[in-house]
């Protein structure tokens, strides 16, 4: 029962149920304040609004979705006290813009930036990894090293070197072989990514 209600998916569900009855508030905000007797755009609105909660919440967007929920807050205390008044058809105005501004930010913004840098899509190099390559173009040669000392971290090319090496902690009475568990299979692994 954990794992299932710490699960992404069931999180997005129980918002969701949460924000339906947002959007009650918001419509009836929308309606009070609206020329029209039964306005569909006041259910796009409000459906609109929740939505971006949640997406930006998925996105990781926490400052803009603090900020919507400023925002959803105002619109409930607009709802309870004040559904007439100059402040709700305000806050409707803000909110409208910027979920419009947010989405295109999100969506449109960061793909065009994109396209006008690069026409290649490539992703973000480590600093380690743009030091390695700026050292192999000025002739610096590596050798992979996948064979790890369980004792004393130390890595090696080859297995010669490593049982050489291991030959040195049992004359020193430093080898304690029941101790390392799967060490071998664990060398075997990281030389296979190295072929």
């Amino acid at each position: 029962m954990r794992k299932f209600i710490l699960n992404e998916a069931f999180g997005i569900v129980a918002l969701t149920v949460l924000l339906i009855p947002q959007i009650a508030h918001t419509i009836y905000v929308f309606k009070i304040n609206s020329q029209y007797t039964d306005p569909w755009f006041g259910w796009c609105y409000a459906i609109g609004i929740d939505l971006a909660i949640l997406i930006f919440t998925v996105k990781g967007w926490t400052r803009t979705a603090y900020a919507y929920f400023a925002g959803t807050l105002a619109h409930n205390l607009v709802y309870q006290f004040y559904p007439e008044s100059i402040w709700s058809s305000v806050l409707i105005c803000i909110m409208l813009s910027a979920t419009i501004f947010s989405f295109s930010h999100l969506f449109y913004h960061k793909d065009k930036a994109v396209e006008h840098n690069n026409t290649t899509i490539q992703p973000q190099a480590s600093a380690e990894a743009l030091r390695i390559t700026t050292a192999i173009k000025a002739g610096i040669r590596f050798e992979a090293q996948p064979y790890l000392c369980p004792e004393c971290k130390q890595s090696f090319a080859s297995t010669k070197k490593l049982n050489g090496h291991i030959s040195g902690h049992k004359q020193k009475d430093t080898w304690f072989a029941d101790s390392y568990g799967n060490w071998e299979e664990e060398n075997a692994k990281r030389a296979e990514l190295c072929a």
